[in-house]
């Protein structure tokens, strides 16, 4: 549980987002973008002789980063905080004062996401600051001023 300072000024008593069970979000919302990705491969490649190799590789890279950071941006954004992962697991992702996410918060969220969990860069860094911060928050909820509740009934 943690303590929230609403904008109201009233204390609220949340109970953070375990680390199992981010994970385990996390993990289905990679699959999910990973079969998007596999989706688009599957359509794209079979015009891949009508077009030279630099345009090829330019719509793939842009496919690709429209999934990995449009899916959790547009998702967090139009739910108020939940992908499906976070949904199958009963989680939300709020702002530090408890209010529901913002679009600028949950792109940057997912702009640290292609840093923090997509590429290896900063992973290890990621998990030490989920793991003992007093939130679970990992890098992207630092920069962005957020982090993860558990609202639902499924506990990991």
């Amino acid at each position: 549980m943690a303590e929230v300072v609403t904008g109201e000024a009233v204390i609220l008593d949340v109970p953070i987002a375990t680390f199992p069970s981010r994970l385990l979000a996390l993990l289905i919302d990679m699959g999910i973008q990973i079969a998007l990705d596999v989706v688009i491969l599957v359509i794209v490649l079979p015009r891949a002789g009508h077009v030279d190799a630099a345009t090829m590789s330019a719509v793939l890279l842009t496919c690709w980063i429209l999934i990995i950071v449009g899916y959790p941006t547009i998702f967090e954004t139009l739910t108020r905080g939940k992908t499906p992962g976070k949904m199958a697991l009963g989680q939300r992702v709020v702002s530090d004062d408890g209010s529901p996410e913002r679009f600028r918060q949950a792109l940057l969220r997912a702009l640290a996401g292609v840093l923090e969990i997509w590429t290896i860069v900063l992973t290890p860094v990621a998990l030490v600051t989920c793991i003992f911060s007093a939130k679970g928050k990992r890098l992207g909820d630092l920069w962005a001023g957020t982090f993860a509740i558990q609202i639902g009934r499924a506990h990991v």
